[in-house]
């Protein structure tokens, strides 16, 4: 037998290997300070830097519109071909903020303008974080078999929620310990092991993308700007966000001052959330390339609304960690088959960044558009009405989705002619 034949096939699966781990290792180490921002950055400002509430809130909304330079970033990485290149550079950033920012200080203009930076550079919806979420889903796209874009898009989005809790439950116990800043040096240490990880993928060349069939391209062709039913997805996707990103602010101080909760069950609230989306996010990449994409925006919509809708008549503490898991359930649904719709949609391999960007932009603008409208009425309104509130913007996107978007066509690849 001549084994000779197969070694071409072996390399092949070796370097798809070797590429799914470096990127799957990259992601998982870049996201995992997430862990620290959300229980506890909005404390170590406070209590380490000397922040306002007002300034928080500031360098949050701030750090969500810096997160759209993906857009531009995602253009540019297909024109290039590469994604590798713009992974490295977020996560080398980011990893050069995170070691600056326990070295900040905040006097005068120039230093809080200086925390500043680091702080919406190192912020969950940053431009750092928003550019490697892009970027690793448009690489994951990339490395996915024929009708398994999905279900990379699970496998890879799995590790975010893993390394945030991670984070979140290692941070509690050395936060008690050694103080919350104590733990932006090991985080430094992390971030840059995942340059490290994403200097290990090995990118192929531009030309040997899949090359889609004429009829695809047709059928493609204009959508980049021109495309209405892509647009009323994105208008669902930024209503998705503005209607769920408020609660992430207003739900532990609706625990502690309308139900009484213990201390514990905020921290509980936001674990439970993120088990159920590691545990929802790869069967959803499963059924989204068996299924298609509809029925699971829907579902995921659907969950979305319904959380806050039950958040507003939710009466104990431990009702509120039970409604946390369609929480989890929304988003590892969003992340998932929202990429995969939008990679569907624009029909072509060669603007993955594209279509990752689009999503990561609309998550990011609505993130910074929810949380300053809710803060115009949630003084008036109480948190019980702002999420009342917020399930009526989650109805609207609801039926966007259910009555105005198609499930995606997929593209149809040219099968190669004999010789």
């Amino acid at each position: 037998m001549n084994t000779t034949a197969f070694a071409p096939t072996d390399a092949r699966t070796h370097s798809a290997l070797r590429n799914r781990v470096a990127l799957h290792g990259a992601y998982f180490l870049g996201m995992a300070g997430i862990g620290f921002c959300l229980p506890y950055l909005p404390l170590y400002l406070k209590e380490e830097k000397g922040f306002s509430d007002r300034g928080i809130a500031l360098v949050w909304v701030l750090a969500a519109i810096a997160g759209l330079v993906q857009f531009p970033v995602g253009l540019w990485s297909d024109r290039t071909g590469a994604r590798k290149p713009f992974l490295v550079v977020a996560l080398a950033v980011l990893a050069t903020a995170t070691a600056l920012l326990p070295f900040a200080d905040p006097a005068g203009v120039g230093g809080i303008l200086l925390v500043g930076l680091l702080v919406i550079l190192f912020a969950e919806n940053g431009p750092c974080r928003a550019t490697v979420e892009s970027m690793a889903g448009a690489e994951a796209t990339r490395l996915a078999s024929p009708g398994g874009v999905g279900a990379a898009l699970g496998a890879l989005r799995f590790w975010r929620p893993v390394a945030v809790v991670l984070t979140a439950l290692a941070g509690g116990v050395v936060a008690e310990e050694r103080g919350i800043g104590w733990l932006l040096g090991p985080l430094a240490v992390v971030q840059g092991l995942a340059v490290g990880a994403a200097l290990l993928i090995r990118e192929r060349n531009r030309k040997s993308e899949p090359v889609i069939s004429s009829e695809a391209v047709q059928r493609v062709a204009g959508l980049h700007l021109k495309d209405p039913v892509l647009w009323a997805f994105v208008a669902a996707m930024v209503l998705f966000h503005v209607a769920n990103a408020p609660p992430g602010a207003y739900l532990g101080l609706f625990l502690k001052n309308d139900l009484g909760a213990p201390a514990r069950d905020l921290s509980f609230a936001f674990v439970v959330s993120m088990v159920a989306w590691m545990a929802c996010v790869r069967p959803v990449g499963w059924l989204a390339d068996r299924l298609g994409r509809k029925p699971l925006l829907v579902a995921g919509w659907i969950s979305m609304t319904v959380r806050l809708g039950l958040l507003a008549l939710a009466r104990e503490g431990w009702q509120v960690l039970l409604i946390q898991l369609l929480d989890g359930l929304a988003q590892g649904l969003f992340a998932v088959a929202a990429a995969a719709w939008v990679t569907d949609r624009l029909g072509d391999a060669r603007r993955a960044g594209e279509a990752q960007v689009l999503v990561g932009c609309a998550l990011v603008f609505g993130s910074a558009v929810g949380p300053a409208l809710a803060g115009l009425v949630v003084t008036d309104l109480g948190y019980r009405g702002t999420f009342g509130l917020l399930a009526g913007v989650g109805v609207v996107a609801t039926l966007v989705v259910a009555f105005i978007v198609p499930e995606a066509a997929r593209p149809v690849r040219q099968k190669k002619e004999a010789p």
